[in-house]
This record gives C-alpha cells, sequence and structure tokens, in this order.
C-alpha cells in the first residue's frame, strides 16, 4: 500500500503537481489542462514542474494574512468581456466552464484597472438563492 505524501506547511512550499491539484481540490486532469492553457502558473525545476502554495493562493483570489474577507462565496475566472457606458460597466467572467456577469460602476472598473484577460475573483453576497429542478 503506497503511502501519501503530506502537503507541505508553509506560504512558501513548492508543491508538485499532484500536491497542488489537491491543494486547489480540482482533478488531475483539469489541473494539467489549466497549467497548459497558463490559467494556473507554475515553473520546471530539474525538469518537472513545482507550484509555489503563495502563488497558488493568489490564484484562488485568498489575499495575504490580515487582508482577508469574510465572503465564502469566491470564484476565481478569467475576464472575458467588459462593456462600458458613463456610469456603469458589465464584467464578464469565465469561471470554469461557467460565465459569470457582474455590473459595476466604471469608477470601480478604471480603480481595478480590468482588462480582457485578467483573471479577477468574483465575490458574491446573496442573501437568498434560487434552486430550479431542471426537468
Amino acid at each position: 500500500m503506497a503511502k501519501h505524501k503530506q502537503i507541505r506547511p508553509g506560504p512558501d512550499a513548492v508543491l508538485t503537481a499532484r500536491e497542488a491539484a489537491k491543494y486547489l481540490r480540482l482533478a488531475l486532469p483539469t489541473f494539467y489542462r489549466y497549467m497548459w492553457e497558463g490559467k494556473i502558473p507554475s515553473s520546471k525545476i530539474g525538469g518537472r514542474y513545482r507550484f509555489n502554495r503563495s502563488i497558488l493562493d493568489r490564484w484562488l483570489g485568498k489575499k495575504p494574512e490580515g487582508e482577508e474577507v469574510s465572503g465564502r462565496n469566491k470564484l476565481v475566472g478569467i475576464v472575458s468581456a467588459i462593456k462600458r457606458d458613463l456610469i456603469m460597466a458589465q464584467v464578464n467572467l469565465d469561471v470554469g466552464e461557467n460565465k459569470l456577469t457582474a455590473v459595476i460602476t466604471r469608477d470601480a472598473l478604471e480603480d481595478l484597472g480590468l482588462k480582457v484577460g485578467d483573471r479577477a475573483v468574483a465575490l458574491i453576497k446573496a442573501t437568498e438563492v434560487m434552486v430550479i429542478k431542471e426537468s
């Protein structure tokens, strides 16, 4: 019976692909696909891909200690489109295979400096969630 390695502690830990996939809670094939598409930052050490935990934390949208947000519904995505008018802006995010649209002020868009292709985190706060059963 093979022993499973524990993920190393510390924010500067260097992880293997398998450890990083487990840390991100992604299936290994999905993890590799994201990596090859350039969505997950990686580097090669000794011919093998390695992943810095603090960089993965930033990819997840985690902030350094002391900057945490109480919201739990954080979705990391890639900005796929931006529509602006004088006051408001519509920002489309690709979150995995799902699409998410946020409407924010134009000032907020400019303060964030968002561009198509940027990685961004959608923080969702809702007092109600509706669920509909598909037939």
